[in-house]
This record gives structure tokens, sequence and C-alpha cells, in this order.
């Protein structure tokens, strides 16, 4: 850009501009002011000539060119390995480059030439009437869009146009540049805006080396839709190039037979995606009809602002018709079993069926299944397509359970039909295997057995299994219960139970130690399976536990309370719970849970050490509750302490004081020296030791928010002593402040000066 513009200033071989140079000169380098539009270049090579083509920012911005011209400057390259002072000189290619008359556009174009006069009416075409009574915002924005759309589609076909390109001003062909040189291009307008108006930002490319040209290659991302019979909805992606050329050639017909298609042009003209899709702005989208059906290919090509076109973008799809195939009749299926030993260990299905109609595109059938219980869904029984002609097939159908089919039909492709759903009848002779992990767990008829105090004499008992694995057919299970192994069973649930649980309620003052459980399952096909092992369970009894009671305590302001509790060595005892309470009133929290195992090793003794939140007008309260397997609970006494904390805080105080001989007072300032103060209500209170005082009193106090007092009691000479401590309404303290003593100054002594007062510990 130096370069160029040294040139602009002091060489002959570029012919002058007229207006006003909008660069100036700082040093050696050249200043832009701020630029309001700008001339966008773009230049490909192609080793006998090097073509430009630029456009301007807007249509304001390229009436202004068209109006005044451009030009079109080269200057060689100046790479790494160039000669130091090499003389380089800038070549005009074109001066006031201006588009092509009106005259000269109908004299070239023919009036059918529909592209040619798009070109024309950027230039010379009629615009609209706006008024100037009626010149207002929306009229003014009109007027823009109008003429914003019509330079859109001129630069539009100067793509697809070389010719309309070179007439409309924005296109250029050096054929002057040398085969394997490297040039540096220019456009700027020929006649710069005095007014200020239009700034322009000149199109720069440096290091054009000139040589051919290889196209890249072109990729596109493919979707495509069968929307109707014959019509597919093409789109791909496209955020370079705006305007495309697309053709098809059928490969296949629809029975997959080869067919030489040759390419058709499915664009009469160039392919422009005007509105916006919703899967972005760079989706192009299209609609195509194709005469036949069969495998089809497509390719696209797209325009670039060179005239130039893409290498072409395929994509394959296979149309096919939307109408599904007529559906089959199911009309029979036949079990067999091979094995009369065993009549499950091979089971198949003859399927017979009729379809009337034989589509000549009809690929196949294929039979569905699902279970009437426990299935996943429908299942296909056979992978491969059966053939159009058949009309019976045999299925392996072994170890499947009697379920519901269908004969789907599908053509080539993949509509598809199906007949009605039958029942298809599987006898199995296998009953179900025991159920395996029977268990059960005892639930007394309380919510919450550490909180709650009303009881029953009855309680659940909920056992859980799991069927065999072997089984999956399994339509419900049987439990039944005995008072002994040897009595006979009774089967105690209503109903079949679909799920492997049960709830059983039992009385606990029965005179019965156990009760025995087994479950059973059944199949869809009504096979009864044997029974499982017995489940024994002790029934719980209704004896409370042994009441706890607490053996040793103690209580410390700082540590909190100490507790050994003495718990009963029951046999069943589960666990042990510790209750606390703020106040005579309120609800009992769980402090702890303790388990009868770990208090047995410790020789039922529990020991406690609690140091909860301090309480200044309430008394804590600990109460210890046993649970055994009854559904009663024991619970201790209740004990409580007191826990206040110590009475004297750490809250140190810095306490500052002095004279004030304008006003005659003692002043008093102080901070507390710490950011962790106890909650509570709490104000400071101030000591004093005046003249003739032998100790110190309590003098007045201050809110805690008011750190700061002002005396007016000293005569002059006289010397009094002061100290502030914090004090809570709940009797707590902080500890005396360092005590600072004041002086008042002598009237007399008109140049004193006031004396700090010295410090001594109170």
């Amino acid at each position: 850009m130096a370069l160029l513009g040294s040139a602009l200033t002091g060489t002959a071989q570029v012919a002058d501009t007229t207006g006003v140079n909008p660069y100036t000169t700082v040093g050696q380098e050249r200043v832009i002011p701020l630029v309001t539009t700008k001339i966008h270049l773009s230049t490909r090579s192609y080793g006998d000539s090097i073509v430009l083509r630029w456009v301007a920012e807007d249509y304001v911005s390229y009436n202004y060119l068209a109006r005044f011209g451009v030009n079109v400057l080269r200057v060689p390259h100046v790479g790494a390995d160039s000669a130091i002072g090499e003389d380089f000189t800038v070549d005009t290619l074109a001066f006031e480059l201006r588009p092509k008359t009106l005259e000269q556009f109908r004299s070239r174009y023919a009036a059918n030439d529909s592209m040619a006069y798009v070109a024309m009416g950027v230039l010379y075409g009629e615009k609209e009437n706006y008024h100037k009574e009626n010149t207002y915002m929306g009229t003014t924005m009109n007027q823009s869009d109008d003429q914003d759309l019509s330079y859109a589609f001129a630069m539009l076909v100067a793509d697809w146009r070389k010719d309309l390109a070179e007439d409309l001003a924005v296109r250029f062909t050096d054929r002057t540049a040398e085969r394997g040189r490297s040039y540096d291009y220019y456009v700027q307008p020929t006649r710069w805006d005095n007014g200020g108006r239009l700034i322009f930002e000149p199109g720069v490319v440096e290091d054009v080396k000139n040589e051919p040209y290889e196209p890249e290659v072109y990729a596109l991302q493919f979707t495509d839709t069968i929307t109707a019979p014959y019509q597919i909805r093409l789109g791909w992606w496209d955020g370079k190039h705006s305007s495309f050329e697309v053709e098809r050639r059928q490969i296949t017909d629809v029975m997959g037979q080869s067919v030489d298609g040759q390419w058709v042009r499915v664009t009469d003209k160039p392919y422009v995606p005007m509105v916006e899709q919703p899967e972005g702005e760079d989706y192009c989208l299209m609609v195509d009809t194709v005469p036949q059906l069969g495998l089809w290919e497509y390719r696209v090509m797209a325009y670039d602002p060179f005239g130039d076109m893409t290498a072409p973008a395929t994509h394959t799809l296979f149309v096919g018709d939307v109408e599904p195939p007529v559906p089959p009749v199911l009309k029979r299926i036949v079990l067999e079993r091979p094995d009369d030993d065993d009549p499950m260990a091979e089971v198949h299905a003859h399927v017979i069926w009729e379809k009337d109609t034989i589509e000549a595109d009809l690929t196949g059938y294929r039979l569905y299944y699902q279970p009437n219980q426990g299935g996943n869904g429908w299942q296909p029984l056979n992978v491969d397509l059966i053939d159009p002609q058949d009309t019976i097939h045999v299925f392996d159908v072994t170890g499947l359970r009697t379920g519901m089919v269908y004969l789907a039909a599908y053509d080539q492709t993949g509509n598809e039909s199906h007949s009605m759903v039958q029942m298809m009848q599987l006898r199995d002779y296998k009953a179900p295997l025991p159920p395996t992990n029977l268990r059960a767990e005892i639930r007394p008829l309380d919510i919450n057995r550490d909180s709650a105090v009303v009881k029953s004499k009855w309680a659940y008992i909920d056992l859980y299994w799991q069927p065999n694995a072997e089984d999956d057919d399994i339509q419900y299970f049987d439990v039944a219960f005995a008072n002994d192994t040897t009595h006979d069973v009774l089967v105690r649930n209503n109903g079949g139970l679909q799920e492997s649980v049960f709830t059983d309620s039992i009385a606990l003052n029965a005179n019965q130690r156990y009760i025995y459980y087994r479950v059973r399952a059944v199949d869809f096909s009504t096979n009864i399976g044997k029974w499982s092992e017995w489940l024994q369970v002790e029934r719980p009894h209704i004896t409370p536990p042994t009441q706890p009671h607490l053996g040793r305590s103690s209580h410390d302001d700082l540590t909190g309370m100490h507790m050994e509790w003495i718990v009963g060595a029951d046999a069943d005892m589960v666990r042990h719970v510790l209750y606390r309470r703020l106040g005579d009133e309120g609800p009992w929290e769980i402090v702890d849970k303790y388990y009868d195992d770990n208090v047995k090793a410790d020789s039922n003794r529990i020991v406690v050490d609690d140091n909860p939140p301090y309480s200044q007008d309430k008394r804590y309260y600990y109460m210890m509750r046993s649970i055994n397997q009854s559904p009663f609970t024991s619970q201790s006494l209740a004990v409580s302490w007191r826990h206040m904390g110590p009475r004297i805080l750490d809250l140190p105080i810095m306490l500052t004081g002095e004279y004030d001989e304008d006003d005659h007072s003692t002043l008093l300032v102080w901070s507390l020296a710490t950011d962790d103060i106890p909650e509570g209500e709490y104000h400071f209170s101030i000591f004093r030791k005046g003249p003739g005082d032998e100790k110190f009193k309590f003098y007045t106090s201050t809110a805690a928010d008011q750190p700061i007092y002002t005396e007016h009691t000293l005569r002059p000479g006289q010397t009094a002593e002061y100290y502030v401590q914090v004090y809570y309404t709940d009797g707590r303290a902080g500890q005396p402040s360092d005590t600072v003593s004041v002086t008042a100054i002598e009237p007399a002594t008109s140049d004193a000066t006031t004396t700090p007062g010295t410090i001594t510990e109170p």
C-alpha cells in the first residue's frame, strides 16, 4: 500500500485522479481517514491472464463508482527475495472504467435477454416515484430496499455472465501479466468524493501469481425426502456460493435394471435460494419431479464470482412409489412338534397366507411376533424376506410362548402393509422351576419406630423372591404358609401375584414361635411349578425392651455434655436412639443411633459427648430410647443441663481518647478488634476514674452501633482515666479495653497542644 501511495504522488505512469485524495501522509506512512465504504476485490489467475472481480459494498457506493469510474492498478509484488532498491513501476491497466451506456447495452444484447435487462435495470431502470411531500422514514427505507435489491440481482447475474460483469464495470481481465510472475492489484475510485460522504477503502489483493487455475474439490452434504409420488425434496448446505445449476440422470429402474440415462438440466435458470430455511441461511432446498421411478443421481454445480462453475457434487437416491402393497391375508397356522418324547424340544409353525395382487415391485414378506405378556415389542421371526411368490413358510418357534403375529409385505421402496393380527397358540408343556432367594423382612405396624409411641399387637412380614432365570413366561406366583413343615400348606394370596413380592400380616400374641412360607410359579400355559424350599420366619414377641438409664454425667461450658448410658442386654435388641430437646416444649431431635452389636461389644454402655450451641435462657433435655424386635419401645427418664458457655468473652477493644481544646471536651473513640462477635444483643459500657476517685466507676453506656462518646465535665488541668467493655443483655461480657488517660488543657496556655493520654492497665 505504501508503494502504491508513493507511485500515486510521484510517477508519470499513473494518470492523475481528480478530486481531493483522502489519504494524508504522516512520516513515511499514509493514513486513511474513517472509511465509510469498501471495494471488495478478488482475483483468479489462469496462466495466460489474471481476472479481477470486485463489488461495491452497497447500491450507493456502486452508483458513485458507475458515475465517475474506477482505476485498475498493478504493481509487481515485492517479496522477501526481491532486490533492495529494485525499481518497480505502477501500471494503470484501466482508467475511468465505467459501465456501458444504455445505448451500448441495447445494441449488444437482444430484447429477450432477461439477464442483460436485469443488469441494465440497476443503472438505467425506472425507479419508484417517492413524492417529496410523502418523504418520511417508511418511504426512505422502501427506496433503500428497492435500490439494494436491484443491485443484488445485478451482481448475481454478473456471477453467471462474464460479459455482463465486464459491461457493469465489475470485472477486468489482465492479459499482459507474465506467466509465473506475482503482482499486487488495486481498484480505487477515479474521483474521490469531495463532500466526504463516501470515503472508499480501495480493493487490494497482493501476491497474485500468474499460473494455471486448478479448481477445488466441491463437496456438499445432501438431504433428500420423497414428498409425493415421483416428487423429491433435495437439500444441501453451502455457505460460500449463492446460485447453482442442478442436473439429474437415471441409473436403474424400479426393479434395479441398469438404465443408460443422460444428464438433464433441472434448472431452467440458475437456482437461487430466496427464502431462509429453518436449518439456517446456508441451507438450499429445491423440489424436483422425476419422470419415472428408480435410482437417480443428482449433481449440483455452483457459480463463483468469476463466471466459472465448480466441479459437480453428486448425490444418489432411490425414488419409489409411496403406495404400500396390498396387504396379505393370514389363513392358518399349523404347529408341528417332531420330538414325541419331548414336545418342547423343537416346535415349528407352518404359516399359510394368500395375496390376490402381486405388485411388480413387491420384494417379500416378514412375520412379526409379540408374546401376550412380558415382551419387548414386536420382533421379526425371519431376517431375510420371504420370496414374493410364496404363500407358505415354516418358522422355528421353539421356546416361544403364546402370542400375537402378523405378516408384513414390503415393496422396492420400503413401503409396508400387513395382515390382521392373529393369535398363535403355542402350548407349553414345561412347568416353571421353583423361585429362588426367598427372604422375609419383619415390619411392625408403626410408621417410624424411632419416634412413634403408638404400637400394635400386629406386624407385617414382607416376602421377596426371584423367579428362576430359565423361566420367561411366568404368569403369576402363589404364596403358601404353614405353622409347621409337616402340615398341609395354605395358599395365602387371593389371586395370582404379578410381582415377586408379598406382604402378610401376623398376630404377635399367637402361641407359635415360627411361621413357614414357600412360593411357586404358574406360566401362561397354566403349568404349575413346584414349591420352593421352606422359609422359616421367627414370629416377633410383644415384650418391650429393658428401659435404659443414665449412669454418669458431667457438664462443661466449653466442651458440653458428657453422658454414659446403661442399656439392656436383651438378646433381640435392635438399636438405641439418643434424643435432644431445647426447652420444656418443642419436638425431640435425634442426636445419634447406636446399633446393638456395637453396644454389646462395649458392655452395654453408650458414652456420649455432645456440645450443642450455647443457650442462655433454656435448658437442654436428653432421653435414650431402646428398640427390640417387638412392636414396643422403652425410653429413659429425661435429664437436663444449662449450656450457657463462657461468661467472659474474648472481645478485645481498641480505645483512643484526646482533649479537644476548642470544644473543651474529651472525645473517646473505640472499635472491636475482632470480626468474630458472638450472637446476641449487646452494648458498650464506659468506666471512668475522675479527679478524686479511688477506683473506676460505671459512667455511661452507648449502643452497639455507637462506638464514640464526648464528655464535657473535665475542668482545665484535671485528668481522668477511661476504659470500655462489652456487655450482653444475657449477662455475658467482654474483657475491658486498655485504659486511656486524658488531661484538660489550661486555658492560659494559648499555644498548648493536646497531650495524648497515657495508657495504663485497668
